[in-house]
């Protein structure tokens, strides 16, 4: 099917403003600061949650491709996995119960998958999901990249000169 017949197909089943917000919510992301970083090592201009999405995607597609996995819901399940935080913003580990986090995040979700078709909203809740749960080789790689992504990050703000003293807690993540 050529691209136009598909864009014509996708103005009949949903209101192109409707998914416009899904964007937006993903856009929000970029001012979303990582507060772990600001509050731990007093970073003046730390990363946003987006930049720590892109950086996943980056680092999960060459693992992704050498371990055989497929890629392209690796990727997905990254984009996914901390999307709710453009509502609901970045918590620190223990700032708020894992119980109210995975609640509020369960909410903000709900509500960022409603603005697109059903059918798709279905594959990337099923997705979103399966990160939670951590059962599969996908969810446990994704889980691992977050780690890996934080470590070398710290590792970027300690050559900006940051004090590894106060960095040294995020390299103890494995």
């Amino acid at each position: 099917m050529r691209i136009s017949r598909k864009i014509q197909r996708l103005k009949r089943v949903r209101k192109p403003k409707d998914v416009t917000r899904f964007f937006q919510y993903a856009i929000q992301l970029k001012y979303v600061k990582r507060t772990g970083w600001i509050s731990k090592v007093k970073v003046q201009n730390p990363e946003s949650v987006a930049d720590h999405t892109f950086s996943m995607c980056a680092i999960s597609m060459v693992l992704s491709d050498i371990l055989g996995l497929d890629t392209q819901r690796v990727m997905k399940m990254v984009i996914l996995h901390d999307l709710a935080e453009s509502i609901i913003g970045d918590y620190m580990p223990g700032e708020i119960s894992k119980k109210h986090k995975r609640s509020k995040e369960r909410i903000a979700i709900n509500s960022i998958l409603h603005c697109i078709p059903s059918n798709v909203r279905k594959k990337y809740t099923k997705i979103w999901k399966e990160y939670l749960q951590n059962k599969t080789d996908v969810a446990q790689l994704v889980h691992r990249i977050d780690k890996m992504e934080m470590i070398l990050q710290a590792r970027q703000y300690a050559k900006e000169g940051y004090p590894n003293k106060l960095l040294a807690q995020f390299f103890n993540l494995y």
